[in-house]
């Protein structure tokens, strides 16, 4: 009888002084940030301090000599030391792609029940962007007319006195070619829940379509 034996994978420390993003970043930060007000803020809005805080925490990451976690087996007694992370979104893929996983299921296990659900982005006109670029209290309150315009659209397709829609709704600053863009990724239940928790589901549309400031596209998920 042959048995089959899977080899434990060999954790391998990652090194980011090495890729060509890293030393990107570290050679031509500063020379950015000079240039930032003259040839780029018009375009992508002012040059703000928290950028330059993820910027040295990027740089940071993953360096031993700023502090480790030793991680031991308890079986074999093997044991590496695991460099701490800067945990920043979107600057740091590492950190990034950790953070979206982690998030996800999150979701998944906490927030979301097991109903059906529907994909909403919400974005606005670029007459209006501009004012996002120079004003990030926006983003909070383009969150909740988004909100309030979704909601009242679900409350509407089920037949309840009180009914109550779910929601997680995610902020992007930026579009496909990294230009100002400012919209919501919503996911959202299918529906209504009542009283009792029971979801009463809405008519079924693929909508694209304008209404005032807000243009909206949905998909089934």
């Amino acid at each position: 009888m042959l048995t089959a034996f899977s080899r434990a994978e060999v954790y391998t420390p990652r090194s980011p002084h090495k890729n060509q993003y890293y030393r990107c970043v570290e050679a031509h930060f500063e020379e950015l940030e000079g240039t930032w007000e003259d040839r780029y803020q018009k375009e992508y809005g002012y040059w703000r301090p928290y950028v330059l805080d993820i910027i040295y925490k990027y740089l940071d990451c993953g360096d031993l000599y700023l502090g480790f976690a030793r991680v031991k087996c308890d079986d074999c007694n093997h044991e590496y030391l695991l460099p701490f992370s800067c945990k920043r979104r979107h600057f740091c893929p590492s950190c990034h792609q950790k953070r979206v996983v982690e998030f996800g299921e999150f979701l998944c296990g906490e927030v979301l029940k097991q109903v059906p659900h529907r994909q909403w982005v919400f974005s606005i006109p670029k007459r209006l962007r501009l004012y996002f670029m120079y004003d990030r209290s926006l983003l909070a309150k383009l969150s909740r007319c988004a909100w309030k315009v979704l909601s009242v659209y679900l409350k509407q397709g089920v037949s309840l006195d009180d009914p109550k829609p779910g929601a997680v709704i995610a902020v992007q600053t930026f579009g496909d070619f990294l230009n100002s863009n400012p919209h919501l990724h919503i996911i959202a239940t299918d529906g209504c829940f009542d009283q009792d928790d029971g979801l009463w589901l809405g008519p079924y549309r693929t909508l694209q379509s304008w209404k005032g400031c807000f243009a909206w596209r949905s998909s089934i998920c």
